[in-house]
């Protein structure tokens, strides 16, 4: 068996003839790619649809954005993380600011990256939208959801006496 995973046409070669060599003498090989396997990257976060995409042509950082759907309000544009791992097989990140494109105060070719196969794409919410989600949690469906009576100013002191507990 041969990995063959990152080898070229012709380095494959080279290795198939030099294992053939070593055994029978005069075999040469012509490997002949059929078909290449899939590229995929994923994004995930404030976006309309998230998930994993194929990767069927070049695609920039705003092109995931268009395959995921776009973003939703409360996403953080400043600070759009892109993950990928190195030749070393080491995660990398990269923070770009895709706010001043998006909104047309900056030219898009200052903050917008080319992916790659595996790259993840994350998109972060904003300080206000994570205020916004713990006052949901806590508030709207923890406490109110607990106890009815103090939503909306309606505490009814005749069936809840907090001064006899």
């Amino acid at each position: 068996s041969l990995c063959v995973q990152g080898l070229t046409l012709e380095e494959l070669t080279q290795e198939i003839d030099a294992r053939y060599a070593a055994t029978i003498p005069g075999v040469a090989v012509t490997p002949v790619l059929v078909q290449r396997a899939p590229h995929f990257l994923f994004v995930l976060g404030e976006v309309a649809q998230p998930g994993k995409f194929e990767l069927t042509g070049p695609t920039t950082l705003m092109g995931a954005l268009a395959l995921s759907g776009g973003w939703n309000i409360g996403a953080n544009l400043r600070q759009v993380i892109v993950f990928r791992r190195d030749e070393n097989w080491q995660v990398t990140a990269t923070l770009v600011n895709l706010r001043g494109p998006v909104y047309g105060r900056q030219r898009m070719l200052a903050n917008d990256i080319w992916l790659n196969d595996s790259d993840i794409v994350y998109v972060p919410k904003t300080a206000i939208q994570i205020a916004d989600d713990k006052i949901q949690q806590y508030f709207t469906q923890g406490l109110y959801g607990l106890f009815p009576q103090f939503a909306f100013g309606q505490f009814n002191f005749d069936n809840f006496d907090l001064l006899s507990q």
